[in-house]
């Protein structure tokens, strides 16, 4: 008894350092995807200018409210559920992804007459190429190996902004449809290899719909609630400010992802015990995560404020370090509460933030408005 005993805790110690070295792994390309999208901003803000920046952010700030949405009820059931209704829900993943880049190209043509047309074409481009992405890694993420996904998603993005930088480098007279249709050129290579890998199977819906719209709410709400707050301070405040108050919710929320791609370690043991918290990540493991993350935050605060940065910067390092460590832990228990179902419950508690969050930023003096929500 003893013996078997031993055995099931060595086994039990054994998978969590799998899961370790597996978000380890994970975060060496989550991250070096993140920098290579930052090499990118500074490629085209350097060939090109501040304000076509500008619009290319507009493109994916759009893509960002429903794209995303779109692919969340994919995202949660394919963790959850059957192998059959996996394989059939994937199709159609791929499909509606096919369909949102072909959309897109009808405003290719009204581009050069008019830049505002460059914004859908861009988001709804990205938004298709992105759950044509997602629809041919589905497999490694429900397999649990985050480390798989990231890659091929950091190889990706590396190919398209390779060759949309030796096209600024090279180009006498650049511009940012060019570079941008460069940019998304790997798209149209996964939609060929994703074809292959999905033929042979129906397509059906991602679940009841009632189910599948609470999917696609939170993720819109949340996409409002993260987003939505810098577009109303940029409307009444001044630039400097957003860009305080963007820089340090750009650095926490890269942070605070580790938690997801800890948690994505574990899905295929929460499928298989329908949620049950013994089979998640250990509440221990997950606070030293976000301490360590909470900590970066901070340690990044006071090195700014012994610097000649500007010294808001710093001061919001240093507030939002108490906030990186919430939503760590907030992306472990979003990924148990798919696995259990609760969506309704996500849906509900991200809508009701919406509103409020915004009514706080509206009416609260400028001081206190920043600060607040930096806090």
């Amino acid at each position: 008894m003893t013996l078997s005993t031993d055995i099931e805790a060595s086994g039990e110690k054994s998978a969590q350092s799998r899961n370790l070295v597996k978000t380890l792994v994970s975060l060496f390309w989550m991250y070096g995807g993140r920098g290579i999208g930052l090499l990118w901003t500074m490629a085209l803000i350097a060939k090109l200018s501040v304000g076509e920046y500008g619009l290319y952010a507009m493109g994916f700030a759009l893509m960002s409210i429903f794209g995303p949405a779109l692919n969340n009820p994919f995202a949660v059931r394919s963790v959850r559920e059957s192998e059959d209704r996996f394989l059939a829900e994937r199709v159609t993943r791929y499909l509606l992804g096919v369909v949102l880049l072909v959309v897109g190209q009808a405003f290719l043509p009204f581009v050069g007459t008019n830049h505002t047309m460059y914004i859908p074409w861009m988001a709804l481009t990205v938004a298709g190429g992105e759950l044509v992405m997602k629809a041919y890694l589905a497999d490694a993420t429900r397999a649990g190996h985050p480390d798989r996904t990231w890659r091929m998603d950091t190889v990706r993005q590396a190919s398209g902004v390779a060759l949309a930088c030796i096209y600024l480098f090279t180009s006498e007279h650049p511009t940012l449809l060019v570079a941008s249709m460069l940019y998304c050129a790997p798209y149209l290579v996964m939609i060929v290899i994703t074809g292959f890998v999905v033929w042979g199977h129906r397509p059906r819906f991602p679940g009841p719909p009632k189910i599948a719209a609470a999917l696609a709410g939170e993720i819109a709400a949340m996409a409002l609630y993260l987003q939505g707050d810098v577009l109303l301070l940029g409307w009444i405040t001044n630039k400097d400010i957003v860009g305080y108050y963007a820089l340090a919710m750009t650095v926490t929320t890269a942070l605070a992802t580790i938690g997801q791609s800890y948690s994505g370690t574990f899905v295929q043991a929460l499928r298989e015990k329908n949620g049950d918290l013994s089979a998640g990540p250990p509440l221990r493991t997950t606070l030293i995560i976000a301490a360590v993350m909470s900590g970066l935050v901070f340690l990044t605060g006071v090195v700014l404020l012994l610097s000649p940065a500007p010294t808001q910067v710093a001061l919001a390092m240093l507030i939002m370090s108490g906030y990186t460590a919430f939503r760590t832990v907030i992306m472990v228990f979003q990924t148990i509460l798919y696995a259990q179902r609760r969506d309704i419950m996500r849906l509900v508690s991200n809508v009701a933030l919406v509103p409020l969050k915004f009514a706080l930023v509206a009416l609260l003096p400028l001081e206190s408005s920043v600060s607040f929500w930096i806090n």
